[in-house]
């Protein structure tokens, strides 16, 4: 049996996901002081994506909005910027998780459309996406979405294949996967 697959036999532990969480409001903070420290709107584009999932993490829901809907106003004018696939993953990522906890699942749904769309980046590329709307949408058993959305992660996470046709093979048979690595990022 490949890693891959044994990450995904046995559903993640609550003090595994406790661990996860933990990680993730912990670096939080440093991701909002970026946002504070930007001295040039470069260094701004640069800190928005991540400071709007680290407010997100931390429950500031307005705030992860603006910052999120931040990150996509000023998107466009660093397209060829390596950065740019992040912008639009994680904005709309931020966007459609706040959505889900207002109680807007219909935005929710096009927001994780909308991430899927995202040219990728090396981050992206590399270590794939985050998959944090993904999960949140299959608990609620939006299993046809979510595998639209991992053949959207397909075009720019080459190195992905593995991870996502098991995630596809437990969400055809009505399983919401583990998502290991990227299920808090």
């Amino acid at each position: 049996m490949s890693f891959e697959e044994d990450s995904e036999l046995t559903p993640l532990t609550d003090a595994q996901l406790e661990g996860l969480r933990r990680l993730t409001i912990e670096r939080a903070p440093e991701e909002l002081a970026a946002v504070e420290r930007a001295a040039t709107d470069l260094d701004l584009f640069y800190a928005l994506p991540h400071a709007a999932m680290g407010a997100w993490h931390l429950g500031k829901i307005e705030l992860a909005i603006s910052l999120a809907e931040k990150a996509l106003a000023v998107a466009p004018n660093f397209k060829d910027d390596w950065n740019y696939g992040n912008a639009l993953h994680f904005g709309h990522t931020a966007l459609g998780l706040c959505a889900l906890h207002n109680g807007q699942p219909e935005q929710a749904l096009n927001r994780l459309h909308q991430a899927g769309t995202t040219p990728g980046s090396p981050q992206l590329n590399s270590f794939g996406p985050s998959m944090q709307l993904a999960k949140a949408l299959a608990k609620q058993g939006e299993f046809s979405a979510v595998i639209a959305y991992l053949e959207q992660c397909r075009v720019f996470w080459k190195r992905g294949d593995v991870w996502l046709a098991l995630w596809k093979k437990k969400l055809l048979a009505g399983e919401v996967p583990n998502f290991f690595f990227s299920a808090y990022r």
